[in-house]
């Protein structure tokens, strides 16, 4: 039994601690998140996401390395090294999967498609109809610019409060904004158009 021991003490070997990045072998770059586990156990690791990794196991143990998109690896640790550390670079082969093409259509058929798509009235529109559309398109743009340059100098004052403590001047009481806002009404700039 002691000689059994004794035997198994010399075949046992400290762990190794392993340290590698996975890389892509088509274009080099590193491979984020791979899984790797120790075969037969559950131990193991995964890759960070520049593809580094680090993890201690025996001579002759087998790791494996997984990832989406990619076929499955494998490494062996050699039993004969003369040091407590090694490196590697492990290099993982895409999988190219083809599948068949998929055509979808809102109807039931092509047929189907086909009969709407060829039954749809086409309208003429006069050129008055064009130049009202895009002066609506205009005027609504110009009225959403104005909403939001009223937002961000709301923004805009809020965080000049935030950064120096000040609150931006009130202009209820100046002549000077009150003269500009009676010269605007008095050239209807706050009618409605329609």
């Amino acid at each position: 039994m002691v000689l059994s021991t004794l035997t198994f003490a010399q075949i046992k070997k400290d762990p190794i601690r392993l340290t590698g990045v996975v890389m892509d072998a088509d274009n080099g770059k590193e491979v984020p998140f791979v899984s790797i586990q120790v075969s037969g156990t559950q131990y193991g690791t995964s890759s960070d996401n520049s593809g580094y990794f680090s993890i201690f196991i025996n001579p002759g143990d087998t790791l494996n390395f997984t990832s989406i998109g990619y076929k499955d690896a494998a490494f062996v640790m050699p039993f004969k090294l003369g040091t407590k550390t090694y490196s590697l670079v492990q290099l993982l082969i895409k999988e190219t999967r083809l599948l068949e093409e998929v055509v979808v259509f809102p109807w039931p058929t092509l047929e189907n498609f086909e009969r709407a798509f060829l039954d749809v009235d086409v309208q003429e529109v006069g050129m008055d109809q064009v130049v009202s559309e895009v002066k609506r398109d205009m005027n609504d743009a110009v009225n959403d610019s104005r909403e939001y340059e009223y937002y961000y100098d709301q923004m805009r004052y809020q965080r000049l409060y935030e950064l120096h403590g000040k609150i931006p001047p009130n202009n209820f009481l100046n002549p000077a904004r009150w003269s500009n806002f009676i010269n605007d009404v008095k050239q209807g700039k706050f009618k409605k158009e329609d």
